[in-house]
């Protein structure tokens, strides 16, 4: 669907990795987001002029309507998804500039535990204008700023400042009087506000009260053996890696042997799969890092999202639980349980510890290490006993 953007796929992500090298070139950071807004509404309008054209079909029986209304369901699909594309971009600007642990807070409602629902079109958005005057503002003032309907995972507020690691979520009105939904919106935005100047916070998606904590283990990725997989999958057909015990990459093309002969002569047992392209495909990535950031090289990255290349992260369970088996803790995996799937216990009423799902998924969604994650939520368990913070890991 993107075939005929090529040129401006290209010059998107040659300025992302301009950016990338410089977060202070705030004249590529406008530059970006113009080329992104351009395309954005460019699909938002496609997609309008099918679906008016789809509306003069309605009720039609004969054979041709009912092919040209498929036809015109499908087009409709690719160009959303051309729009989740180039706000994937988006995602990796906020990504590039803030914390992803604090901007996984901005995808939730303030209110429970699911995700917010995104904004809609941009496409003829009252107070687009005055947005647009804010961004510029703040960009000339040296502060670097994204507009939050350029991205994916941020769902609250209309500018996002990003001048420090936290997300400072700005709401632009036309107007100084507020509306039910504007009292709800400011709300929202007081109670992340305080969870980021905190560190904690009372009610916020739900919780009585929510804390962070720093983690004092360095998080480990792989996300330079991915990238090898991917230029040798490119070149082969496959590519295979093993970055842990229990943890393997499998790259796939066209080209190269069925997903069932790859696994076959890996001899897998028990497995939790994740097969990144359906996640792609789905938009259902965020609020995980984004893939235009993880796939370094344009071209591959080109073909990933083109459906040419094929991902695939595979988590042995019993290889996961011996980690935390190796530190002296009873570990069971509960494929039943979809919150909190992975429990630890320490010995001796040393206490016990629930690993989320959604914690567990960066293995596959962002090639985290497997050994950190659990490592981590054991640090995580000693702060709770401690009084920090609360054992699951979230």
């Amino acid at each position: 669907m993107l075939g005929y953007r090529k040129r401006s796929f290209a010059h998107a992500h040659s300025l992302l990795q301009t950016l990338r090298a410089n977060l202070e070139d705030l004249a590529t950071l406008r530059e970006l987001q113009k080329l992104l807004l351009r395309e954005v509404i460019r699909a938002e309008e496609k997609i309008r002029e099918l679906k008016t054209e789809l509306t003069t079909l309605k009720g039609a029986a004969e054979t041709a309507a009912a092919r040209r209304s498929a036809y015109l369901h499908n087009r409709i699909e690719g160009f959303r998804q051309c729009a989740y594309i180039w706000r994937c971009f988006g995602d990796a600007i906020a990504f590039l500039y803030m914390d992803r642990f604090a901007l996984k807070q901005c995808f939730y409602s303030t209110e429970k535990i699911n995700a917010k629902q995104d904004a809609g079109f941009i496409l003829g958005k009252e107070g687009l204008a005055n947005e647009l005057v804010m961004l510029d503002s703040a960009l000339k003032h040296n502060v670097p700023a994204v507009l939050v309907d350029l991205t994916n995972t941020i769902r609250h507020g209309d500018i996002c400042l990003m001048g420090e690691p936290d997300p400072c979520l700005i709401e632009v009105k036309a107007s100084k009087r507020l509306n039910k939904r504007g009292k709800k919106q400011k709300r929202s935005l007081e109670k992340l506000r305080i969870f980021y100047d905190t560190d904690k916070c009372t009610g916020l998606h739900g919780y009585p009260e929510l804390r962070r904590q720093a983690n004092e283990t360095p998080e480990r990725t792989h996300v330079d053996q991915i990238n090898e997989c991917i230029g040798e999958a490119l070149k082969d057909g496959y590519a295979v890696r093993q970055p842990e015990h229990g943890l393997h990459y499998i790259v796939m093309t066209e080209k190269g042997p069925n997903l069932e002969q790859a696994l076959g002569s890996l001899k897998l047992n028990n497995l939790w799969p994740f097969f990144l392209n359906q996640s792609k495909s789905d938009r259902t990535w965020a609020p995980y890092f984004p893939f235009i950031l993880t796939i370094e090289d344009w071209d591959h990255l080109w073909e990933f999202i083109r459906g040419n290349l094929f991902i695939f992260v595979f988590v042995e369970l019993d290889a996961l639980c011996k980690i935390a088996l190796d530190k002296g803790c009873k570990a069971t995996f509960d494929v039943d349980d979809e919150s909190y799937p992975l429990r630890i216990e320490v010995p001796d009423g040393g206490g016990k510890v629930s690993i989320s799902s959604h914690i567990l998924a960066r293995i596959g969604m962002e090639f985290a290490s497997p050994e950190w994650v659990v490592l981590s939520s054991l640090e995580r368990l000693k702060d709770a006993i401690a009084g920090i913070t609360s054992p699951y890991h979230k």
